[in-house]
């Protein structure tokens, strides 16, 4: 018996696009940058100024260094707020849990791995701040 018509045709496309998902272009395993990032361990390290000036990054689920630069009138530890993240040249703005670092007493000094979502600060664009995501 001969396999031809629409069994064969769908069979094909079927193929063909599951193996499409699952690679880029180049036949590479997918950036983490292209795909959805659900874990920390998932997610590219960023610096902090790519934050600021890499419009690719909007949206996407990244890994970011810098240490607490302040957490104004928040108590640290399990309070939800607004915070600031830094580098020596670069300040972002960090909505979510603060962490215990950004104590008066160790704000500046422990370097933070912080796991969030580079989102604008308002519809318009220009600005862009960090959701704190659980590790």
């Amino acid at each position: 018996m001969r396999t031809t018509g629409p069994l064969l045709v769908i069979a094909t496309v079927a193929v063909t696009l599951g193996c499409g998902a699952r690679t880029t272009a180049a036949g590479a395993a997918p950036s983490p940058l292209e795909g959805a990032v659900l874990r920390a361990s998932q997610a590219p390290i960023v610096g902090l100024p790519d934050v600021l000036t890499t419009d690719s990054l909007v949206g996407k689920r990244v890994r970011v260094l810098g240490w607490c630069a302040g957490a104004p009138g928040l108590l640290v530890g399990r309070r939800v707020g607004a915070w600031f993240l830094g580098t020596p040249d670069t300040i972002v703005e960090v909505r979510g849990l603060v962490p215990q670092e950004c104590s008066s007493s160790e704000a500046q000094q422990t370097l933070l791995l912080l796991f969030a979502q580079i989102v604008e600060s308002q519809p318009e664009g220009g600005e862009r701040l960090l959701l704190r995501l659980p590790d």
